[in-house]
């Protein structure tokens, strides 16, 4: 049936323009397997089972786990084309064509079930949804386990869950799905650019570079931040060293573990559609005052920075008159009614975007051969107003996502067997062409009195800048560079084109002649990625060393004061360019550039190993693997390696497993290139002992295990810096003579400093564990305690906190094993799932993991005092001045700054009334930052995250929802996020603006104010990025996802030949808790100055549809 014909293959390896048509190849596969092949059509059933006229009459039910009737269930002759579905009470009729016939019976949302019939004639079968088998088998590395004998610390998620949440990429549906995992959204929402960051069990390095686990998609290490949802089988983290041994020193810092959907047999083939279309918009703005506002507290800081401004004429005229005020309180905003300007410039920015989803897919398969195949469209539109100004292209964000992802799995013979599984992801980004950055520093720091769009008055001078701008004139000027509108519409556009492409090939033979249970496998993985981008941006205007727009901007000849004059804030006069003759918009650039191609080739070849002898259950694997990726000319990187493993359990009571993985890395010399990683772990189940009898009326099931193992870690650092190198340098580096002025042309120069040495980071991990199912298994708890070492950190001496050679020496210190870190802490999961009558289902569960490190040591340079040590504390802790209080009176302020023979008690200039007093940890008199700064606060990684999923059916309908948080986590905010009129811009010419919390600032009349005395621009006293004052508790509670669903009734659908018709509704980050008050900012940002694209939230409605 089967012919295979092999050539020699040639020209193997794909040059760049050869593999540029390579994206033609993925979606022509697709389509051929969409096109009913032989092997598929041999599993299409005939309903009524009527083309075998004679034979066995069979009848049966079909159940779920609560005895209740599954309609539709599909019923196959295995082997055959026989086959039926269920009635509505779950009844079905097949005739058979002989008495040991199998029956292979199949229905969505359940696992697939074979029954021998044995010439049984009447047959009740019981069907267990996915998720609860899924839970029986546990993937791990290079292999599964069943969940009642493993004795690693694993979990894993019900990938349905995951689809509930409508997010762009899948990193941001993990958040609170898995205990033990930490999942932070630092990077914003911006279109494309939402990648949530995570870790497993916190921090255990200080090595930036070595933090993160690695991601492991159908065996090869890959991204998983485009895989579509539906598109993934499980998802599992290995968190322990007896689950991560096997991948060495890659699984340092845990294990993503992702399987894709595969083939099933069934009796016919099931196809899937599902559409989603939503709309997102950011979850929080920062909440800027209004103008009234802003001129009050202008007014006010104004007067604290000129003590007896009562005496200063000048100081007065600058100050916002009452009447304005007032204007400004009762204004329209757009000053069509003479009142004032008065513009939200976030809410002129930004607008919800629609969000749009669909896939399909299709699932089947015979004995022999079983096939997979899905394609899915994401669309994802920017957030920006006003980006359609120009006709010929859109400068609004925006992400398209195109999945494609067949498999294909065959029974050559009973023996031998092939899968191949392809993947594909291209996407599209579109972005303004002056970046996200400057449309929010734009935001930030333009004050809401201005316009954004000068009003056109009808003054002669102006009518001729109209020729060139007939949709008005921008307004700007040498403070306020930057316009919003032209930000956002006049910036041009860039967009980034991807194309991901994976594959996999497997072979393998069971090798029962040799001995029963051995099985021999190789497979064969080729990865590439192309990225290609156009900018078609602006460039933008310098002038007088500050970066403009690419686009012309006025404003009024009179001077800006005329909008904060009541009487002529309908100007009528000229408008003047704010950069002298720059008066027509730049032209957009037309730049072009493909990066090198990422190639990435895997192999591996693996012997399994499993058998039972009577109650003793063995079983063992063992594994070479090589990976090569390259990217473009570079040298090639390379791994290779071997993992091993033996399990043995006695009657599912006794475990024990062994774990072992040797690595090479090429970042170590010869000598200290490999390295060898074991594990050890044992279990003991007891509720199968004698003994325990009597226990199961309440315990179903106790397991109790540990494990200790040593794990290695080479990431975070550069490629060979084994080897000492020499650098080229430029003529301009060798110039001498009186004038330094005399070239000696170019030449080498020796390069960073080499350390011949340098090897892995090191470290052992012990981990106990207890599980339990308790009252008929509706509850589960899981509990892991965890210790972690890691030593011979890898160490960066040019660092300003480490010792090394000093920077006179003009070369970078060179990389040692030398740090010390602990991690300790504990996972939890704890679960109900229940029924109330025949038809009322629920479940509520809670996850947390927790996690605190310690520095033992860092190669610290020496403090001044013990406090100001970094080696002592969590990785990533703040160290700040501590508030002490605000100065009460001008007394105080004259005895602070007379303090230490004038210079003043703290190093920023003068204290006036009202201004942050920090404390004097060493009492020498002054503050200074070698001994006056301490820890404070928690690292911004959360030391402790939670969800809490929750869910009810009734019938059709069913409900889920997720809350997540994390606790013990803090952020450091500064610039426009926090400070009162901060400086901003490369010069220090903008000035940002003033928020809610500003309002209880120190005053004589408000002397327990929350916040200091305001002051206008740069005052690094009160407005210092090292303050406690600045560091806020960002611990929050989150309504992330809600889904509300609908399934018709199996009665209504059956006449269509549907299996399942679901409509629903979801909701993301719908409501948010946190601690930031007045801030206003969403806790799960970064830290800095607040210029960052906000987080999404995002409504959606969906159907699922399944023939």
């Amino acid at each position: 049936m089967f012919n295979f014909k092999s050539e020699p293959m040639k020209n193997v390896k794909l040059k760049g323009k050869q593999f540029r048509h390579m994206h033609w190849v993925y979606p022509m596969a697709f389509l051929c397997l969409f096109s009913s092949p032989s092997w598929a059509a041999e599993s299409l059933v005939s309903p009524s089972g009527a083309e075998q006229s004679k034979g066995i009459l069979v009848k049966g039910t079909v159940f779920d786990e609560d005895k209740l009737p599954i309609i539709g269930a599909n019923i196959m002759v295995k082997g055959t084309s026989l086959g039926t579905i269920t009635d509505m009470d779950g009844n079905f009729n097949l005739t058979v064509p002989y008495e040991d016939a199998v029956l292979t019976v199949s229905f969505i949302g359940y696992t697939t079930k074979d029954i021998p019939l044995k010439g049984q004639r009447q047959l009740n079968i019981t069907l267990v949804e996915d998720s609860k088998t899924l839970q029986e088998v546990v993937v791990i590395g290079y292999g599964s386990q069943k969940k009642t004998t493993l004795t690693g610390s694993v979990a894993s998620v019900n990938v349905k869950e995951l689809s509930q949440s409508p997010s762009a990429n899948i990193t941001n549906a993990l958040a609170g799905r898995l205990p033990g995992l930490t999942v932070t959204q630092f990077g914003g929402g911006e279109p494309g650019k939402d990648v949530a960051s995570f870790a497993v069990r916190g921090l255990s390095s200080y090595n930036s570079g070595a933090q993160s686990p690695i991601v492991i998609v159908d065996g090869v290490e890959r991204s998983l931040s485009n895989l579509d949802p539906n598109e993934i089988e499980t998802f599992s983290i290995l968190k322990d060293a007896s689950a991560t041994a096997v991948y060495g020193i890659r699984g340092a810092n845990g294990v993503v573990i992702v399987t894709t959907k595969r083939g099933i047999s069934q009796s016919k083939p099931t196809v899937e559609f599902k559409a989603q279309v939503g709309m997102a918009e950011p979850v929080s703005y920062p909440d800027y005052l209004g103008s009234a506002d802003y001129a009050r507290l202008y007014n006010q800081a104004l007067k604290n920075d000129n003590p007896g401004w009562e005496d200063d004429p000048a100081v007065q005229s600058r100050l916002y008159s009452d009447e304005m005020i007032a204007n400004w309180a009762r204004a329209k905003g757009d000053n069509t009614d003479g009142l004032g300007y008065n513009i939200d410039l976030f809410d002129y920015a930004f607008r919800p975007a629609i969000q749009q989803n669909y896939t399909l897919s299709l699932r089947g398969g015979s004995e022999r051969a079983r096939y997979f195949a899905m394609i899915g469209y994401f669309n994802q539109d920017g957030n920006y107003r006003y980006s359609d100004l120009n006709d010929a292209y859109s400068t609004n964000g925006g992400f398209k996502r195109y999945n494609l992802r067949t498999s294909l799995d065959v029974d050559i013979t009973k023996n031998f067997y092939v899968s191949v599984n392809l993947g594909g992801q291209i996407t599209d980004m579109n972005e303004s062409g002056g970046g996200s950055g400057n449309i929010i520093f734009t935001a930030n720091t333009t004050p809401p009195i201005y316009p954004v769009v000068l009003e056109r008055n009808g003054h002669p001078s102006n009518e001729t800048y109209y020729t060139d701008h007939p949709s008005g004139l921008l307004f700007g000027n040498s403070q306020y560079t930057k316009n919003i509108l032209g930000e956002i519409a006049y910036m041009g556009y860039k967009t980034t084109h991807k194309i991901n492409f994976q594959g996999n090939f497997i072979i393998g033979h069971k090798l029962d002649f040799i001995t029963k249970g051995l099985k021999v496998e190789g497979m064969f993985s080729y990865d590439i990625e192309e990225t290609h981008a156009i900018d078609r941006s602006i460039p933008r205007q310098v002038a007088n060393n500050e970066s403009y727009g690419g686009y012309a901007t006025f404003y009024p000849s009179d001077g800006l004061g005329i909008y904060s004059t009541p009487d002529r804030v309908r100007y009528s006069g000229a408008y003047t360019p704010a950069i002298s003759n720059f008066t027509v918009d730049n032209t957009k650039q037309n730049s072009y550039q493909a990066s090198m191609a990422i190639a990435r080739v895997y192999m591996q070849a693996k012997l399994d190993y499993q058998r039972s002898f009577g109650g003793h259950n063995v079983s063992g694997m063992f594994t070479m693997n090589r990976s090569q990726r390259t990217i473009g000319n570079e040298v090639a990187y390379r791994y290779q390696g071997f993992a091993a493993r033996a399990t043995y359990d006695y009657e599912n009571k006794y475990l024990f497993e062994a774990n072992v993985g040797i690595n090479g890395s090429e970042n170590f010399s010869k000598a200290h290139r490999y390295g060898v990683f074991p594990s050890f772990s044992i279990g003991w189940v007891p509720t199968e002992e004698s003994f325990m009898d009597g226990t199961k009326d309440w315990l179903d099931h106790l397991k109790l295990r540990g494990s200790v193992g040593w794990v290695g870690n080479d990431q975070g650092i550069g490629r060979f810096l084994y080897v000492q190198y020499y650098n080229s340098t430029n003529a301009s580096s060798w110039n001498t003579g009186t004038n330094y002025n005399q070239s000696m042309g170019s030449g080498l120069q020796e390069g960073d400093l080499a350390n011949p040495d340098l090897t892995w980071e090191r470290g052992i991990k012990y981990n106990a564990g207890i599980d339990m199912d308790m009252f008929n298994n509706r509850l589960s708890l899981s509990i892991d305690a965890f210790y972690e070492r890691r030593w011979d950190i890898i160490t960066n001496t040019g660092g300003s906190d480490v010792v090394g050679i000093p920077d006179v020496f003009g070369k970078t210190s060179s990389y040692v094993n030398a740090g010390e870190v602990i991690n300790r802490g504990f996972d939890l999961e704890v679960g109900w799932n229940d029924r109330i009558g025949r038809n009322f289902n629920y479940y509520i569960r809670f996850n947390a993991g927790f996690a605190r490190n310690k520095i033992l040591d860092m190669m610290e340079i020496d403090r001044a005092v013990p406090w100001m040590q970094r080696t002592g504390h969590r990785v990533g802790e703040y160290f700040v001045y501590e508030v002490d209080h605000f100065v009460k009176d001008q007394a105080e302020a004259d005895r602070l700054n007379a303090m230490n023979d004038g210079s003043g008690f703290q190093p920023w200039g003068k204290l006036s009334p009202g201004d942050v007093v920090y404390k004097d940890l060493n009492n020498d008199g002054k503050i200074d930052d070698q001994h006056d700064m301490k820890a404070m606060g928690n690292p911004k990684t959360p030391e402790l995250q939670f969800g809490i999923p929750l869910g009810i059916s009734y019938k059709g309908w069913d409900l889920s929802m997720l809350f997540q948080g994390a606790a013990l986590t803090s952020l450091q905010l500064s610039g426009p996020a926090v400070w009162d009129f901060p400086v901003m811009g490369a010069q220090g010419n903008n000035m940002g603006k003033v928020k809610s919390m500003h309002l209880d600032s120190w005053t004589p009349d408000n002397p327990d104010a929350s916040y200091p005395a305001l002051h206008l621009g740069n005052h690094p006293n009160n407005k210092n990025a090292s303050s406690s004052l600045f560091l806020y508790n960002a611990s929050y509670l989150r309504l992330k996802n809600i889904e509300i669903g609908y399934s018709l009734p199996q009665k209504w659908i059956q006449r269509a030949h549907l299996q399942q018709v679901r409509f629903y509704v979801q909701g993301m980050n719908l409501l948010t808790f946190d601690k930031l008050g007045d801030v206003n900012m969403d806790p799960e940002t970064g830290n800095g100055d607040g210029s960052w694209y906000p987080i999404q939230r995002i409504y959606n409605f969906g159907v699922n549809v399944t023939f």
